[in-house]
């Protein structure tokens, strides 16, 4: 079934609104983490505690934060911690963290390949991930301030973690055929981060719920999701920056404590811990995520007007394996989000900070042909298209780039054959019309 998180007894309920608000709580407690989960999260940490002691006895208190400590997990979220000494015990931060590679590398714990040291960072993290899928970011002396406040807010706000697990995980769905590598919900590719986003369910609770509008009502969840997607996604950022202090406000380019962004994509949110910072600085598609605010309120809307009884509403934006109701999700790494793609029409934008390498070659969005990482072999290659009269036609099908493996057709059919098993639809359609184009190329290249 493709709402396995709600009984029959929940999908039988006739109010729509009621239906989806039920859905939201049966969601909640459908996504929690496992004893599994739990169980490898903590082997984890316990491991991590033994190394440091091993190599600084009594020298060293571990913090946790992030989603571990205010209970705002997913099935694959990864175990944020920061490591505090009473005395140094490297020259700086980055030293202290090689060695914990080290000794983790030569304690089995991690292998090389699955270690990261962001030493360039603003905050430097060394980033593991053991057997069973665990991950965890380690950074040292770091200042947390988020989680505290976080938690706070959730005894504040008892409605802000239902709406933040189903909005992480509905707009976590969505990807824009523009930009195929734009995630909404990652910083990393100028999307929200979690923080913003629990920021702004925050903001939303303060200012725009209805004092109609109560916890008790059965329509409760369904009524302010609703009204999430429909107040951000016209929510006009270059104008205004949110404050979370005093009850919550917006703020005027005048009356913002920091540079409010103007710039389109940009939002501004104070930070209510850290004295002119901005929480959303990392935020440079807010438009973006805007469309896929919308597209989820139309979807929902549809779904409500047109629901039958018995049918899921949630299900309209939240996309997960479909399994029976009583049957176990998957677990960790291993449960998948199924993508929806919202077809803007627009071309395809090249952006030099979302392109992805694989096996050496550089696939950049747009292009018919792959570029090779490795310019000096490019230059080997011997192009068909600008063949000079002296050679030979044997000796030219003899270096025929059709003959090295691995060619581009079977290139973009290995791309196409993956995402249409990961049901990425646009992207398999895109590796498709690609490797049709190569194929007859090559079918006209040994024609002529």
């Amino acid at each position: 079934m493709d709402a396995p998180w709600s009984s029959k007894e929940t999908l039988g309920i006739k109010d729509r609104l009621a239906r989806l608000s039920k859905e939201i709580v049966d969601f909640d407690e459908y996504i929690k983490p496992t004893k599994t989960e739990k169980l490898n999260r903590d082997t984890l940490l316990y491991s991590i505690n033994r190394l440091l002691e091993s190599l600084w006895p009594n020298n060293y208190m571990i913090t946790a934060f992030g989603s571990s400590v205010t209970g705002l997990q997913f099935p694959a979220s990864d175990i944020d911690i920061n490591i505090d000494f009473d005395e140094m015990p490297k020259s700086n931060k980055i030293d202290v963290l090689k060695l914990i590679r080290k000794k983790a590398i030569s304690q089995r714990l991690f292998t090389f390949n699955n270690t990261r040291l962001a030493a360039n960072a603003k905050v430097p993290v060394l980033m593991g991930t053991d057997d069973n899928g665990v991950s965890i970011d380690i950074t040292v002396r770091n200042q947390c301030f988020s989680s505290d406040r976080t938690v706070a807010w959730l005894k504040e706000y008892p409605a802000l973690k239902q709406l933040y697990m189903v909005l992480k995980q509905s707009i976590s769905n969505y990807r824009v055929s523009s930009l195929p590598v734009f995630e909404p919900l990652s910083a990393k590719t100028a999307g929200l981060a979690s923080y913003s986003l629990i920021c702004m369910i925050v903001n939303y609770l303060q200012l725009e719920v209805n004092d109609k509008v109560k916890p008790t009502d059965p329509s409760y969840y369904g009524t302010l999701l609703i009204g999430f997607f429909d107040f951000y996604s016209q929510f006009p950022s270059t104008t205004k920056a949110i404050s979370l202090t005093g009850g919550g406000a917006y703020l005027s380019k005048g009356e913002c404590p920091i540079p409010l962004e103007t710039k389109t994509g940009k939002l501004t949110i104070v930070d209510p811990d850290v004295e002119g910072v901005n929480v959303a600085r990392s935020t440079l598609r807010f438009e973006t995520v805007q469309l896929v605010f919308g597209k989820a309120l139309d979807s929902l809307r549809k779904r409500i007007a047109s629901s039958s009884k018995n049918e899921s509403i949630l299900s309209s934006i939240v996309k997960v394996e479909h399994h029976h109701y009583r049957d176990q999700r998957r677990e960790g790494t291993r449960f998948k989000l199924l993508q929806t793609w919202i077809d803007t029409g627009a071309p395809t934008v090249k952006n030099n900070e979302l392109q992805r390498r694989r096996r050496g070659i550089v696939h950049r969005a747009g292009e018919d042909r792959p570029t090779f990482a490795d310019s000096k072999r490019s230059d080997r290659r011997l192009n068909p298209y600008n063949r000079s009269e002296s050679q030979s036609s044997t000796s030219h099908r003899n270096k025929s780039p059709y003959n090295n493996k691995p060619c581009e057709q079977d290139l973009y059919t290995r791309e196409y054959q993956r995402h249409k098993r990961n049901n990425n639809t646009h992207l398999a359609e895109h590796y498709r019309e690609k490797a049709e184009k190569s194929q007859q190329r090559q079918r006209r290249y040994y024609r002529d």
